[in-house]
């Protein structure tokens, strides 16, 4: 039994145990069902983009919510965060060979259907969520920038053509080293808008002559507020929530053993993006940090320029998304070339994107307080996905025993802090959906 935790993480051949159960070792890579032209720059830039923009936005907020002491709960997430993208991806290589290298085949290995299941439901929530959001996000800031210029065609018409700008994006996608322009463009954007944004706080921090009508006394930091560490923790916990593209962007990789540093390069950029415009953002608003934070700044053509930036970014950065959940969608159900042939394959890949997409609008648009139900349903499909089904279905296809007791006791922490996060996380959204309804009657 292995004594340590660093033992875990190192490669090995198959036993006979594991050939008997049909593992292959962890150098191996099981169901090759697409093929690895993607290179690791490529994977790196995939992951940044996915969370590292709009989760700039929000984050400061959390500051203002639980204190100074968020600067350890990033970075908690962003380690957690690595954690278990290395995890999923060892349960991956541990499965049966031929087995699609994707996210809910780690709950058929780990749990049969009923764990396929429940992670497709949660995958299903998260895309629906994130997309939709980035959908409203985009659209808002582009009404707002074009109608301050005089200009109106409506909140609805931006959104709807930002819809479709995502949707003709993912269309083009047949396997996740095709993003590589979509990641860099991506990344580029969210960089420079949140730099743009951080330097703005600086030059106008709040204070009782620029704050305006709304003010009431001076901005203040807090240490630590208890009442709010669990409600910042999904709120930050979601903001590092990669792991539904990860088995997609490993399995487009031309070096796949390169992952570990690439989820942890990743991750470790994320964490100190977060932490640069976290710290910089409270320091100048405290507890008047609003989300997104760009509200707090004077509305100026630098920050015009950035809330274009950040309404781009999520162009190019919803696509990636979308198209990783569809892939998945696709290979269970068959559409691929070897098996269609290229114009009924394309028939199909354009059929289920296009019903994907438009069930997202449908959603984003129908469903009253959007934003404050997808929090709701955010607290548990992102804890969950991001600390909870990586570690349980490493549990179930590693085997508890072959596990070291330190390896055991990070699994069950982090599992707990997932819990935690989803439980109180849950409960925060609740009481501010229930705010708005009242406020609206």
């Amino acid at each position: 039994m292995p004594s340590s935790v660093d033992s875990e993480w190192v490669s090995s051949p198959a036993t006979p145990e594991k050939q008997e159960m049909g593992f292959e070792g962890e150098q191996a890579l099981s169901g090759e069902q697409t093929e690895r032209k993607g290179s690791t720059l490529g994977a790196y830039l995939n992951l940044v983009c996915v969370v590292v923009g709009t989760g700039s936005l929000s984050l400061p907020r959390t500051f203002a919510q639980s204190g100074w002491i968020s600067i350890l709960l990033v970075i908690v997430c962003g380690l957690m965060g690595a954690f278990t993208g290395v995890l999923i991806i060892k349960c991956v290589n541990h499965m049966e060979p031929g087995r699609e290298r994707s996210f809910n085949q780690i709950g058929q290995a780990a749990f049969m259907t009923v764990g396929r299941v429940v992670i497709f439901v949660l995958q299903a929530i998260f895309v629906v969520g994130v997309v939709g959001d980035y959908i409203i996000l985009s659209g808002q800031s582009f009404q707002q920038i074009v109608s301050a210029h005089g200009h109106d065609i409506g909140e609805v018409a931006w959104k709807c053509i930002c819809a479709s700008i995502m949707w003709l994006a993912c269309l083009s996608v047949k396997r996740m080293s095709e993003t590589m322009v979509l990641s860099v463009l991506g990344f580029g954007t969210s960089l420079t808008a949140v730099a743009i944004g951080a330097a703005q706080s600086l030059i106008t921090p709040y204070n009782e002559d620029t704050a305006g009508a709304n003010s009431h006394h001076r901005a203040t930091h807090d240490a630590a507020i208890g009442g709010g560490v669990a409600i910042a923790l999904a709120t930050i916990s979601f903001s590092f929530c990669a792991v539904v593209v990860m088995p997609a962007v490993e399995a487009s990789m031309r070096k796949p053993k390169r992952w570990n540093m690439v989820v942890g390069s990743a991750m470790g950029t994320v964490t100190v993006v977060y932490l640069i415009v976290g710290i910089i953002v409270y320091y100048a608003f405290g507890d008047q940090t609003k989300s997104p934070f760009f509200d707090n700044l004077p509305q100026n053509d630098a920050v015009a320029a950035a809330r274009i930036l950040i309404a781009l970014h999520v162009l190019f950065a919803a696509p990636i998304i979308g198209a990783s959940f569809a892939l998945e969608v696709e290979l269970a159900l068959g559409i691929t070339v070897e098996r269609l042939g290229k114009l009924k394959e394309l028939g199909s890949r354009v059929a289920l994107r296009t019903v994907l997409f438009g069930a997202i609008m449908g959603v984003a648009l129908g469903i009253p307080y959007f934003g404050d139900v997808m929090s709701l349903v955010g607290a548990f499909s992102t804890s969950l996905l991001l600390c909870v089904v990586p570690v349980v279905c490493y549990l179930r296809i590693r085997g508890w025993r072959q596990l070291g007791w330190p390896m055991r006791i990070l699994c069950i922490a982090v599992a707990a802090i997932g819990i935690y996060a989803c439980v109180l996380g849950a409960k925060g959204a609740i009481e501010d959906l229930r705010a708005d309804i009242a406020n609206d009657k």
